[in-house]
């Protein structure tokens, strides 16, 4: 496994930095371990921070190490001001996830999705309250060309391109393309279906081989047959970014 890189370039705030504790032994019979809520720092809605999460107690003697860090927020309700999962990374070993927005004067939960680089999930969620006060909107944060975004720690070559490992499907979506009535607009092709033709006499009747059968030739008939509605499919790209993790 390969242990973290030091970043050279950003740093995470140690002070919105708390530990996944590994869960309690406990080898009397009867006693159930307590679930502990983790939760950050509080932040005001115009407030951009970053906040992570150490996974050190819980991974310890594995030689396991973080691999990959996704995040949402389940309980944002659609408005401008939402908590917002601007972009994840790992640093410095630490699953990092920078934030923005929230409406003021709520709690908000924020469900962070972990994977290793031997295959171990852990998915925690985290609460973080929101101080009361105006609700702002989140600010923009510099993306790829498929809205990917860019986290501090990217690796960049001279000339300031982020190194990559490609773009990926993630999700995609059929719909069909209407006329101005609502109407679908329909989709036909050709299909060519071969077949036998018998070769025949003047009068009609089929040519015979020897054995009795009719003779003939190999033909196709070429068909159109409508298939349904036309559509087109929207797809949504993400792009591996290499980072200094």
């Amino acid at each position: 496994m390969t242990a973290p890189i030091p970043s050279p370039i950003w740093q995470p705030a140690a002070s919105r930095v708390i530990p996944i504790a590994a869960p309690a032994n406990l080898r009397t019979r009867g006693l159930v371990p307590e679930i502990v809520t983790l939760s950050w720092a509080p932040k005001s809605s115009a407030d951009h921070f970053d906040f992570s999460l150490d996974l050190s107690e819980i991974l310890s003697c594995t030689g396991d190490y973080v691999a990959s860090v996704s995040a949402s927020v389940p309980t944002a309700t659609g408005v401008a001001a939402d908590l917002a999962v601007l972009w994840t990374s790992i640093v410095n070993g630490l699953a990092c996830v920078f934030l923005g927005g929230g409406e003021p004067g709520t709690t908000q939960t924020v469900s962070v999705e972990i994977t290793t680089q031997q295959g171990r999930i852990i998915s925690q969620d985290v609460l973080i309250a929101i101080a009361s006060g105006v609700a702002s909107t989140p600010n923009p944060v510099p993306t790829l060309a498929d809205g990917t975004p860019v986290p501090p720690n990217a690796m960049r070559l001279p000339d300031k391109s982020i190194l990559s490992l490609g773009a990926s499907v993630t999700d995609q979506t059929y719909f069909d393309l209407l006329l101005p009535d609502g109407t679908s607009l329909q989709n036909s092709m050709l299909t060519n279906t071969p077949y036998l033709s018998d070769l025949l006499l003047p009068d009609g009747a089929a040519l015979q081989g020897a054995d009795g059968n009719a003779l003939g030739i190999d033909a196709v008939d070429t068909q159109t047959e409508l298939i349904g509605p036309l559509g087109a499919i929207e797809m949504q790209t993400n792009t591996d970014i290499l980072l200094i993790a």
